[in-house]
């Protein structure tokens, strides 16, 4: 059977529609973080957990949001559907604005090598970008940055829930965590591991994600403008997201990946052509995106068999 572009399309566009509301659940965030509990850190990704699944450009997950540092206990990771590292990247994490800022301490991570690893599921992202930090700060490629403003323009207020800082730092952090935390076993999200001092984790001896990365991250110099091509604009980790987007965030990604077996490319680097800013593993359509195909075809040739009819 010859099936066009544009009839595939359309039909898991319908299949769509008809899971929709299926789709929408809970996700049981684990986010791993050093920031200070008083720290707006804290406190803003809080109140994100609180309303991330009425966004309008959301896929209606609902979050519900456990911290977890250094000092606290292990964790059962298989009692979590996703876990969320916090960047490197230290900016907003005293106790108070203006004052201190945390020191990245990633010894949960490290010391738990093990108990991660078996409760590890089939769903990794991996961004280049502190895009945690950038989504606090309210950035995105879309508003011109202005020089006589305090906070130099380029924002989007109230950061975070604004509808136009979803094609930028936010819809790039929330599309990962939401994606990661649908999938089978415990998915990972983690956002830059640099650049502070303490904060280079992924290739430590302890590391789970070592073995994956070691010599294929580059840290040198800073990509502004990052390009989504037509292939990843179908991604679920994109919805809602263009190049423009994620540009220009001063600075947006600083870190690059060669090609890893396992992983996809999910937003590619201008800076350095043929690598990447963020990758992923298993994006392959899965068979709950065919089945809603089907379901959309039938939906489609009932409709067409209907048209008939009346025209008949």
């Amino acid at each position: 059977m010859k099936m066009y572009p544009s009839l595939l399309s359309a039909a898991l566009i319908a299949g769509l529609s008809l899971s929709s509301l299926a789709q929408a659940n809970t996700i049981n965030v684990l986010w791993y973080t050093y920031a200070d509990p008083a720290s707006e850190y804290r406190q803003k990704f809080s109140q994100l957990a609180n309303v991330v699944h009425t966004l309008p450009q959301s896929d209606g997950s609902s979050w519900n949001l456990t911290y977890w540092d250094a000092t606290s206990a292990a964790p059962d990771f298989s009692a979590y559907n996703v876990l969320v590292v916090e960047s490197g990247e230290s900016f907003r994490t005293g106790a108070t604005p203006g004052g201190p800022l945390a020191i990245p301490n990633y010894s949960g991570i490290l010391d738990n090598k093990v108990a991660i690893e078996a409760a590890r599921g089939d769903r990794t992202f991996i961004t280049g970008a502190d895009s945690d930090f950038h989504a606090l700060r309210g950035d995105t490629g879309n508003i011109p940055d202005d020089p006589s403003a305090p906070d130099g323009g380029g924002k989007c207020a109230p950061a975070l829930t604004a509808s136009s800082c979803w094609d930028g730092a936010t819809g790039h952090s929330v599309n990962a965590i939401n994606w990661a935390g649908s999938g089978n076993g415990l998915g990972i999200v983690s956002f830059l591991d640099g650049e502070h001092p303490g904060s280079f984790w992924w290739t430590n001896a302890n590391s789970f994600l070592r073995d994956e990365l070691a010599g294929h991250v580059d840290y040198a110099g800073s990509d502004q403008n990052p390009v989504i091509n037509p292939l990843q604009a179908g991604y679920p980790f994109n919805s809602g997201l263009t190049s423009q987007g994620l540009s220009d965030w001063d600075n947006s990604f600083h870190a690059t990946f060669l090609p890893i077996d396992g992983y996809t490319p999910i937003v590619d680097s201008s800076l350095r052509p043929g690598s990447a800013v963020a990758i992923a593993t298993s994006v392959v359509p899965e068979s709950e995106t065919y089945a809603m195909m089907l379901a959309g075809l039938a939906l489609i040739g009932a409709i067409t068999r209907r048209r008939k009819l009346s025209g008949a």
